[in-house]
């Protein structure tokens, strides 16, 4: 049995390297060729000799032990000469020299004689931040990048729409949600490969704004928001691999953390939050194409499977009305489809529902004022020349004119909403990468009712 204080083993310490840098055991387990059990195993073992108790505790005991080394954290303190072994002196031949420097009579070599404890915990209390930030994926400075400044009106194109500001840089395959007022691009691939880049567009002045970038870069991906985060899982990797990897971002910390992987590793699924729980359907596995749905719960950091969908689909679309999720088109691996299915997460049971006036897969989807508006997408051999509108009141499909689709079909573009106003941006149209950014402002009816009476006669 292992002991506190026993010298970790080479696999350990590799384990603790990987936990060091925030993978999951299952991920540990890819990385080291062992199971997840043997790195259970591992873990436990590595807990005792440390004398700690989680995960966070056994890095950053291991980095203020030097065990292990962190890329960009100092974690090096003075030696102490042989004779000397408290914990609070192994600080103070440091601290002391700077002293002896000063005068004799000094007021600060007094301070600092009498009150070196003190200034040792500080320092080390210091360091112990450093690496801890590294450790959970927070960095110590948050910064953004101003991309665009100067100003700019967005053009009517007609039909309610207009074109906006373009992206920085062509863009396809990325995740597209929105945080309050801004829009956020995740990740996805430009001309120049997979990226791991966040940009975010800023609906109020129509600025561009570079913010931290995803700990994985992947493409074919989707997120949501959830609880003020922003979560994305899963994605196709630069090397042309699947990832089960899951990322959230935080808009207000901006910077990125692991959290529990997906059961296995999925491209082209579709992501909806309905304010309570995250939604994961669908996908491509790398082999087979998939039905499967699964539900993360924050509070356990566990994704759940629910009941699966009719068909199996990968690259689909949807939305959220009223509590309930939609799952719109995608592609089965034969031909692109126009199905559509609802599901009700409180009896967590599927139903069909009126299916799309033509198919189609990479399409964009955004909920506004109880309806849902498909955006673009391919139907291999033929045109998609129009977008569509569902409207769950009357279960019927509407065309939703586009003139952008003029020029050809348009997909793995993003699509979401600010409000009442939907973002489309980015994707493919004739095998070109594009970079624009259009804004539809669909008419929204509002009911105004008269202001009663107060029974008074007006003089």
């Amino acid at each position: 049995m292992p002991e506190l204080g026993e010298t970790l083993s080479d696999r350990e310490l590799e384990v603790l390297q990987c936990l060091s840098r925030g993978a999951g055991n299952k991920d540990i387990a890819a990385e080291l060729f062992i199971s997840e059990n043997t790195v259970k195993v591992h873990l436990r073992n590595i807990y005792t000799k440390l004398g700690v108790s989680s995960r966070t505790e056994a890095a950053t005991v291991a980095l203020q032990q030097g065990v292990i080394v962190m890329p960009g954290v100092d974690t090096a303190v003075t030696t102490p000469p042989p004779s000397e072994t408290t914990v609070s002196n192994q600080l103070t031949p440091a601290v002391a020299s700077e002293a002896d420097a000063l005068p004799p009579e000094s007021p600060l070599r007094r301070w600092l004689h009498h009150n070196r404890r003190m200034v040792v915990m500080v320092l080390g209390g210091l360091l112990l931040l450093a690496a801890v930030a590294v450790i959970v994926n927070v960095p110590l400075l948050n910064t953004a990048t101003t991309l665009t400044a100067t100003p700019f009106e967005p053009v009517d194109i007609g039909e309610n729409w207009k074109t906006l500001r373009p992206l920085p840089e062509p863009r396809t395959g990325m995740a597209a949600t929105a945080v309050g007022l801004n829009l956020y691009v995740i990740a996805g691939e430009t001309t120049a490969g997979v990226t791991d880049s966040v940009l975010v567009y800023h609906t109020t002045d129509h600025t561009w704004q570079e913010v931290a970038a995803t700990l994985t870069a992947v493409t074919a991906t989707s997120a949501a928001e959830l609880f003020g985060e922003i979560f994305l899982p899963g994605g196709r990797l630069a090397d042309g691999s699947l990832t089960d990897v899951v990322q959230a971002y935080s808009p207000t910390n901006n910077s990125w953390r692991f959290v529990r992987s997906l059961p296995q590793p999925i491209a082209g699924g579709l992501t909806l939050s309905d304010g309570s729980s995250l939604y994961f359907l669908g996908g491509w596995d790398g082999t087979n194409y998939l039905s499967s749905a699964y539900v993360y719960d924050p509070a356990a950091n566990n994704w759940r499977p629910l009941p699966p969908m009719s068909q199996p689909r990968a690259y689909l679309t949807g939305g959220v009305i009223k509590g309930q999720l939609f799952a719109v088109g995608g592609h089965d691996g034969q031909a692109e489809l126009a199905i559509c299915e609802q599901f009700n997460p409180a009896d967590e049971t599927w139903t069909a529902c009126p299916a799309m006036l033509t198919p189609r897969a990479g399409a964009g989807a955004a909920s506004i004022v109880n309806k849902l508006y498909v955006i673009g997408g391919v139907h291999e051999g033929e045109a998609v020349t129009f977008s569509e509108l569902f409207d769950p009141a009357n279960t019927t499909w509407s065309i939703v004119n586009t003139p952008l689709l003029a020029v050809g079909s348009w997909g793995n573009l993003g699509v979401a909403n600010v409000e009442t106003r939907l973002f489309a941006l980015g994707g493919k149209q004739n095998e070109q990468v594009m970079a624009k950014n259009y804004l539809y402002s669909p008419l929204v009816y509002q009911t105004f009712l008269p202001a009663a009476s107060s029974g008074e006669k007006e003089e």
